[in-house]
C-alpha cells in the first residue's frame, strides 16, 4: 500500500446527514456537503435485482480508498457524489497495517 498515494486521483464530494428541526418542529436529517476529498475507486461487483411489477434494478458495489485523515469519524449514513452519481456507504475497514488509509465499501443503485 506504499504506492497508493499516486492512485488517489478521484475527487469526490463527501456528504453527511445533519440533525435539524423541520417546519413542524420534528427531528429530521438533512444532507450537507462535508468536504471534497481525493480517493481511489475500484469496482467490486454488480448484480441485477428483480422487484415487484417486473421492475429491475442494477446494484453496483465499489471500494473507495481514502487517506484516514481525509474522512475522520466516518459514519454509515454518509454518502459520496462522483460524476453526478450517488454512492451509499455499506461498511468501512481501517488499515491496521499502516494506519494511513481507510477502505469504504459503497453501493450505487440504478433503477
Amino acid at each position: 500500500m506504499n504506492d497508493i498515494t499516486s492512485r488517489l486521483r478521484h475527487l469526490v464530494e463527501v456528504w453527511h446527514l445533519k440533525n435539524i428541526k423541520n417546519e413542524l418542529g420534528e427531528n429530521d436529517k438533512e444532507p450537507r456537503l462535508l468536504k471534497k476529498a481525493y480517493c481511489e475507486i475500484v469496482p467490486q461487483n454488480s448484480s441485477v435485482k428483480t422487484g415487484q411489477a417486473e421492475t429491475e434494478s442494477n446494484e453496483h458495489q465499489f471500494k473507495f480508498t481514502f487517506r484516514r485523515k481525509s474522512i475522520p469519524n466516518i459514519q454509515k449514513d454518509w454518502f459520496f457524489l462522483y460524476d453526478g452519481l450517488k454512492y451509499e456507504v455499506i461498511y468501512f475497514n481501517q488499515d491496521f497495517k499502516d494506519n494511513q488509509f481507510i477502505e469504504v465499501f459503497c453501493k450505487r443503485v440504478e433503477e
